[in-house]
């Protein structure tokens, strides 16, 4: 009996250490860990691109060898020019700064006559050459259509070229038909364009009386506007009074419409507009 329990014990030892060894070896089954599928990344929202309005300094030349300084704004097909008064003050950066941030080119140039603190008399009579020469300069660019605005003198070349230039729109402040010590006139001829105008000046402009630049509206074919605000301020000085927003507003406007880009108007830093002027 003895024997037989020993054997018995043994035979339990050995099946124990069999055991052990079998769930030794034996091929553990591992379940790859669980992995989550990768979260989408989010869509930023559309950013409206916004356009260099910087200016760039220029010179050109004109016809007759002169060469004059100038700032250019912006790019495109479409070309705002930009002429000033005979006082050789300026005025229009701002106004091309903006119309340049519509996706417009634009320029502003000085007459050859500006000097440091006065004007040449003798060089400002070659005016409309200079006008001419910005002209040449802007369609050298890539310019396709021009929109000419001048204040004063600048409006006189301004209209005196409408025709010349083939220009698409027209705007002018404060600008007589005629320089009578020049011997200069704007004919009706000069103004016979299919393109919009805009004639404006203050009611008490001392300088160029709102009736002589009526006179230059009456000369206009149609279509053709007339703006008159209160006040004494000539040209671009218009610009600057409390009206001055509302001026620069209505004139932006009538540049986009004349480019027909009108229903793109961006909204400018003088008029909040609606969401219907939104591209």
């Amino acid at each position: 009996m003895r024997r037989f329990g020993m054997a018995r014990r043994v035979l339990w030892v050995i099946w124990a250490l069999a055991a052990c060894v079998l769930a030794a070896v034996a091929p553990t089954s591992t379940l790859p860990a669980p992995t989550r599928a990768p979260s989408a990344t989010p869509s930023l929202p559309a950013l409206i691109p916004t356009i260099s309005a910087d200016p760039q300094a220029v010179t050109f030349s004109t016809a007759d060898g002169a060469t004059l300084n100038g700032a250019l704004y912006g790019s495109g097909d479409t070309a705002v020019i930009f002429s000033l008064m005979g006082s050789c003050k300026e005025g229009w950066a701002e106004l091309a700064k903006e119309t340049a941030k519509q996706g417009l080119l634009a320029l502003t140039y000085q007459w050859r006559a500006c000097q440091a603190n006065s004007v040449d008399e003798v060089l400002i009579r070659k005016f409309l050459d200079d006008t001419r020469g910005a002209i040449e300069f802007v369609r050298a660019q890539g310019a396709e259509r021009i929109i000419l605005v001048g204040a004063s003198l600048g409006g006189c070349a301004s209209a005196k070229l409408a025709v010349e230039a083939q220009a698409v729109g027209l705007v002018v402040l404060a600008a007589p038909e005629a320089i009578s010590e020049w011997g200069f006139r704007i004919d009706a001829a000069d103004l016979a364009t299919d393109g919009p105008k805009l004639f404006i000046t203050a009611e008490s402009d001392p300088v160029v009386p709102a009736k002589a630049t009526r006179a230059l509206y009456d000369l206009a074919a149609a279509p053709k506007e007339w703006q008159t605000y209160p006040g004494a301020a000539h040209g671009t000085d218009l610009l600057t009074v409390p009206d001055g927003d509302e001026v620069k507003q209505r004139i932006l406007q009538f540049i986009l419409a004349a480019a027909g880009q009108e229903q793109s108007l961006r909204p400018s830093p003088w008029t909040a507009l609606d969401d219907a002027h939104w591209p």
